[in-house]
């Protein structure tokens, strides 16, 4: 139940780009002749076990393997000579039918379906090197103890992961495939920034080649494989790459770059950032088929029998519309085996009154709040260990209420859309207390920018009339014992805030830290677990007492005080605070870029950062304007510029008409604000409009920031 973050099931990132039509890639320079042998290359990549999963795609349902695997075999059966590939993270960040099985369900679809070869991506690194070895070779999963995989019928391949116990590849590097009397030879890899991707122990006993090393290995193989007599090469690189208006870019296109102009590589079949790529650089075609089986890509070969080398290649990408298609009846067959076997998928989880929401979490105690920081604090992070000390939720990762009625899965995953993995640090009493003085943070005009931490374990009071030194009284364990300042304690918090996120620096100070499951699973069990089906209850219990700053609202019947939460916010703030969530440090004066901003003006540094990572342009005449509020489609275009790489091209005008103020959207603005609309980091301002010159408040801006930082990171 590992869910990528940004990328709602519902709704595919690529909703307005993929469309019916298919798109054709690159041609070869030679011109095939008669008697070349046909070859097409039918391909996958992203699949993340989204088995039974619908994406909406242009309005319309697509996806699904049963649905995929009736285009994949109307190919097969169309084509002479065709083989099967996928190229990484088919499993990992799954749906729920495939994550409650470690994945064996997915596996064994590749198998059903007769897969020829497959590359690894990096969540394919999620559970460790044993787990990964457990997938693709058999045997025991090592993580439950419980499922026995079969191992994959065909080939996986990845050059650039080096076991540091042989200091040789992890698995094989390439393999030869022959079809219609020629070979091809498949060379895999994987995106260099796994191991910022997955956990520490995900990677552990392996290192990664640097960009040189892994060129230098390719074209290594690449000579191997000649001269076994191989002449069409093909690279499985699970690096992102995108082509927007017939231009090829990203880690896929820089690798063709690096390679000879020479180089027998053919084409480099894309992943990782669930794009469109469909061109060619330096020679080499590049291609990507989005994600989750809304897609595939159909390469087309034509080789000299003689020779072995390609003549001509191209490429098609073919949405797996479900309209007017038969799904697979042995894929069905799959899905329903393991629906049975779990048939708490197909019903209610609970239901409830209503009540169980996040309101006002940046400022106060949340009923949700409590129900997922108790849910963390009760991971199994597998070391025999008691249940932790604490947890803490960050407000911005809540992205939804529980519904009133029935709750189902889906209603969990839209609260926790992420994918976060929660991470147990060891952090001493002192640490605490920092982390929750951490909460008061400040815009860059001196104004404040509050994220308050949803607990479990511990209470506390603050007082925000005091100094933020001095806020924090009465910080208790939930039985009343005092926290001890010297003493270690241990804490759950996710992934993004162990990183430093949001501004909780100290917990990067932690004396240990152990990551463990996803957060979403860890919901969903504990929802199950201490529930049972029945009423889903949690309530604000007084886990955290503020009293209120002078001048803010009056307490009122129904809870604690609530201060002012939701205000506009200026330019200035708004990139001051999208550079402090991106983490860039790569300026080492303030910003001159702008006549209207000084040198020494608070949020100087953070403008001069996003000039460099050209992020922000400013007006015509020098200016920035940066205590003018932002608007909505200025924001969208900031995003856009920092998404550059994530977001695929789109019908701006197709996407905007559904909206009926599109007519005022400025000209620079539209693909922007379509890209963002379509991946749900910019929303509807209200029912059918945008309101793309409507004021950004800070609630929205901090939603947006958080949804494209993660993109960002994917």
């Amino acid at each position: 139940m590992n869910w990528k973050s940004w990328r709602k099931p519902s709704v595919g990132l690529a909703a307005a780009t993929l469309l019916s039509a298919q798109l054709l890639g690159g041609v070869g320079t030679a011109s095939a002749a008669e008697g070349d042998v046909e070859v097409h290359l039918l391909g996958i990549n992203d699949l993340h076990g989204q088995l039974d999963t619908t994406s909406i795609v242009a309005d319309k349902p697509a996806g699904t393997a049963p649905i995929l695997a009736t285009y994949l075999k109307q190919a097969q059966a169309k084509y002479e000579h065709s083989l099967l590939f996928h190229n990484g993270d088919s499993v990992g960040a799954s749906a729920p039918i495939s994550s409650l099985e470690r994945d064996e369900p997915t596996m064994e679809w590749l198998n059903m379906m007769g897969f020829d070869v497959g590359s690894l991506g990096n969540h394919e690194f999620d559970q460790g090197i044993a787990a990964l070895k457990a997938q693709i070779k058999g045997g025991l999963d090592p993580k439950d103890g419980i499922v026995t995989h079969k191992g994959a019928n065909f080939s996986y391949v990845n050059a650039n992961v080096i076991e540091e116990a042989t200091n040789k590849p992890l698995i094989d590097p390439y393999v030869i495939k022959e079809v219609g009397g020629v070979k091809i030879g498949f060379i895999g890899l994987v995106t260099k920034s796994t191991p910022a991707k997955v956990s520490p122990a995900g990677t552990k006993g392996v290192r990664f080649l640097s960009v040189e090393e892994e060129v230098a290995a390719v074209n290594k193989y690449a000579k191997e494989l000649q001269d076994q007599g191989v002449e069409t090469i093909i690279v499985l690189a699970h690096d992102p790459a995108s082509t927007k208006e017939g231009v090829t870019t990203g880690e896929a296109a820089d690798l063709a770059k690096a390679l000879p102009a020479n180089s027998p590589v053919d084409v480099i079949v894309a992943g990782d950032n669930h794009a469109l790529a469909n061109g060619e650089v330096n020679g080499k075609l590049i291609v990507q088929a989005y994600s989750y089986g809304t897609a595939f890509e159909d390469i087309k070969l034509m080789i000299d029998p003689k020779t072995g080398d390609v003549t001509e290649k191209s490429a098609t990408v073919t949405t797996t519309f479900q309209q007017g298609v038969t799904p697979d009846a042995q894929s069905v067959a799959l899905i329903q085996k393991y629906l049975d076997k779990h048939p708490e998928l197909t019903k209610p989880v609970g239901t409830t009154d209503g009540s169980v929401t996040r309101t006002d979490a940046y400022n106060n105690e949340a009923a949700l709040g409590n129900l997922i920081a108790d849910a963390m604090r009760s991971a199994d992070f597998g070391d025999n260990a008691k249940a932790a000390d604490f947890a803490f939720m960050n407000p911005g990762g809540i992205r939804a209420d529980l519904p009133k009625g029935d709750v189902t899965f889906a209603d969990l995953a839209k609260i926790q859309p992420f994918g976060n993995t929660l991470v147990k640090l060891t952090l001493t009493g002192a640490q605490i207390k920092t982390l929750l003085e951490q909460q008061w943070g400040k815009n860059a005009d001196g104004t404040a920018n509050t994220k308050t931490l949803q607990i479990s374990g511990l209470k506390y009071k603050a007082d925000l009339n005091k100094p933020v030194a001095e806020r924090v009284s009465d910080l208790q364990m939930a039985d009343g014992t005092a926290i001890d300042p010297a003493k270690s304690y241990t804490a759950v918090v996710n992934n993004f805030m162990a990183g430093g996120g949001d501004n909780y620096k100290v917990l990067t100070e932690a004396s240990a830290s152990l990551a463990g499951p996803i957060d979403l699973d860890v919901f969903y069990k504990y929802i199950n677990d201490t529930f049972k089906g029945a009423a889903i209850t949690a309530k604000v219990e007084g886990r955290i007492v503020n009293t209120p700053a002078a001048g803010s609202e009056a307490p009122d019947s129904d809870g604690p005080a609530t201060a002012p939460t939701n205000k506009e916010i200026s330019r200035a703030d708004f990139v001051s605070q999208l550079v402090e969530s991106l983490k860039l440090n790569a300026v080492s004066a303030p910003s001159t870029a702008f006549t209207d901003v000084a040198a020494d003006a608070p949020y100087a540094d953070a403008i001069a950062e996003a000039v460099k990572a050209g992020y922000i342009k400013g007006y015509v005449g020098g200016k920035f304007n940066p205590n003018q509020t932002i608007t909505r489609q200025e924001m969208a275009s900031i995003l856009a510029n920092v998404l550059k790489k994530q977001l695929p091209t789109v019908n701006a005008t197709t996407v905007l008409s559904a909206y009926s103020d599109a007519s005022t959207v400025a000209a620079y603005a539209k693909t922007p604000l379509a890209q963002l609309l379509e991946a749900d980091i910019v929303v509807p301002a209200q029912s059918g409009t945008i309101m793309p010159k409507g004021k950004v408040m800070t609630n929205e801006a901090d939603a947006a920031i958080k949804a494209a930082v993660a993109a960002s990171a994917s």
